[in-house]
């Protein structure tokens, strides 16, 4: 099987969580054996001039990017091709009270002001002078209504595939109920360490706490910067600059320097892990999330975790995580506070299912979309999916 994974246009320029995923799903795709289930090679794809003629499936992403996935679906549709569709949305709720009290300076006045419609559009309108080619999505967008766009986009799918209970019920407040067989939760996987490896890491556990993510607003740097101060608590940030909050950048890097904690920039993936193993306490406290990769991974390094409270980690962590409100200062503190108390340790488990079980339920979805067999992902649950 080949699928087509049409993306955001900057998702090469600006990665994020989605472009992992999708990476992982074609590596996984690429390595399951014929054994245990059809593999599939895919492709990402930035070019809304893409021909998919030759792909078997198109898997569309992010429904909050309806310019980008619009543009994607009309040609999916021209050609005559199965489209499923992972929406990778945020609770517009989230969002909003993010763009209220989390952007800050001139760009949060505006967008505090404004909902989602019409930001999307600014924003939109603002990529078409880096991408020319989002012009005419962009206008088609604008005439026929940013809402109305991503109902037609989750109404026309063949499958919506969701990582976590809570992006089912976000979807379900911000757009209405859709017909429940339309939707397939398929989690994303966690890579940690070999097993016993954060095990026999305990005991030399040198740094306090590690803050892994993108340096920007949405991530919530400069807040839990701040607690740490006022804990008397050092930590390491990895990760790298959102060039789109340069402003933010900015200040964060000014008042990092100011501090005890260090900056490390982005690290890749490996060293990264060899970071959570030696921290104590790995927190974030994003103001939205659908389904935080980097909590499962720390926990699985054995840090002791502090989690926003919006997104989808509660359902894999239950009471083995601290949730905080991403607002609220004195919140975050209490949070770090109770972690670093915490004596107990993850040991390395691993949560569910790495990416190549994930591989081998997308195979199964491809599979049933396309009829070659029964099908077994929607109807089989494993500890892999999530009842929705």
């Amino acid at each position: 099987m080949k699928i087509a994974y049409p993306m955001r246009i900057d998702a090469f320029k600006q990665p994020g969580g989605d472009l992992y995923q999708i990476q992982a799903y074609i590596d996984a795709g690429q390595r399951i054996e014929r054994s245990t289930a059809v593999p599939f090679a895919g492709k990402v794809i930035v070019d809304f001039k893409e021909d998919f003629t030759e792909y078997d499936i198109v898997h569309l992403t992010n429904i909050d990017r309806p310019v980008d996935a619009f543009a994607y679906y009309l040609s999916a549709k021209r050609a005559g091709k199965p489209i499923v569709l992972s929406t990778i949305h945020h609770s517009y709720q989230e969002v909003n009270r993010y763009e209220r009290e989390g952007r800050g300076g001139v760009v949060g006045l505006v967008s505090g002001n404004l909902r989602f419609p019409q930001l999307e559009l600014l924003r939109s309108m603002i990529r078409c002078a880096e991408s020319p080619q989002l012009i005419k999505p962009t206008w088609t967008v604008m005439r026929r209504g940013v809402y109305e766009i991503q109902r037609a986009l989750l109404s026309n799918a063949n499958l919506i595939q969701i990582l976590s209970k809570k992006e089912r019920i976000d979807i379900a407040k911000d757009f209405g109920e859709l017909e429940s067989n339309h939707f397939v939760c398929i989690r994303n996987g966690c890579e940690s360490s070999p097993p016993g490896t954060a095990a026999k890491n305990e005991g030399h556990r040198d740094l306090e706490v590690c803050v892994v993510g993108r340096i920007e607003a949405r991530k919530n740097q400069i807040k839990i910067l701040e607690a740490l101060e006022q804990l008397g608590l050092s930590g390491v940030f990895i990760g790298k600059e959102n060039l789109n909050h340069r402003q933010y950048c900015r200040e964060f890097k000014s008042r990092i320097a100011r501090s005890s904690s260090k900056y490390l920039a982005g690290l890749s993936h490996a060293e990264t892990l060899r970071y959570m193993r030696r921290s104590r306490v790995h927190v974030s406290a994003s103001w939205f999330e659908v389904s935080s990769l980097v909590d499962l991974e720390a926990y699985g390094e054995g840090c002791a975790i502090v989690s926003s409270q919006c997104g989808g980690t509660h359902e894999l962590l239950g009471e083995n995580a601290q949730y905080v409100d991403p607002g609220d200062s004195q919140d975050i503190e209490r949070g770090i506070l109770a972690a670093m108390g915490r004596t107990e340790r993850a040991h390395g488990v691993m949560l569910g299912k790495d990416w190549g079980e994930v591989g081998i339920q997308l195979s199964e979805l491809y599979c049933h979309l396309l009829g070659r067999r029964p099908n077994k992902t929607l109807s089989h649950r494993t500890p892999s999916t999530c009842e929705i």
